[in-house]
């Protein structure tokens, strides 16, 4: 299904939006493990659909990629886990993406193949969407109490 048309996608942005959880991730590491699983499976979901892998580590996703390997473990999405790993290999762990100048300079001297890997990874991520939603869901099923979400949250549209 088209990530912008599956209805367990919009209910959980939905549920982002309504609470305005992806301003400022500095604090990402201070969350729950099920609020993690919200609010960055969103970020990576939304920055990679958006402009890729480099956008998302050009971007505050960047930040807190590896604790999103742990966030990924814990939801039962080795699949996701694996691509974001990848695509972290492929970048370098540390490389300074937030600032324009550096970003400028890692994409300028990255070679094509790794570019081309990159879009491969987006591309595995994007198939990957509507299965990390539903593993997302379920988790947060499982811990309830430590996500604010109406009671109809939970009650519609459970799995697609």
């Amino acid at each position: 299904m088209a990530y912008e048309s599956d209805p367990l996608t919009n209910k959980l942005n939905d549920l982002i939006n309504s609470q305005e959880l992806y301003m400022d991730l500095t604090w990402f590491d201070e969350l729950s493990t099920a609020q993690q699983a919200l609010v960055g499976t969103w970020e990576l979901a939304n920055e990679v659909y958006n402009g890729g892998f480099l956008q998302y580590f050009h971007n505050s996703g960047g930040d807190h990629a590896e604790s999103m390997i742990e966030v990924l473990r814990a939801v039962d999405a080795p699949r996701v886990e694996a691509i974001l790993e990848s695509a972290m290999a492929l970048v370098g762990r540390g490389t300074p993406w937030g600032d324009e100048p550096n970003f400028r300079k890692a994409i300028n001297s990255m070679p094509g193949d790794v570019r081309d890997q990159l879009a491969k990874l987006d591309k595995a991520l994007y198939n990957e969407l509507d299965h990390l939603h539903r593993q997302v869901f379920v988790y947060l099923s499982k811990h309830r109490d430590e996500i604010d979400a109406p009671a109809d949250f939970w009650t519609e549209s459970r799995t697609q």
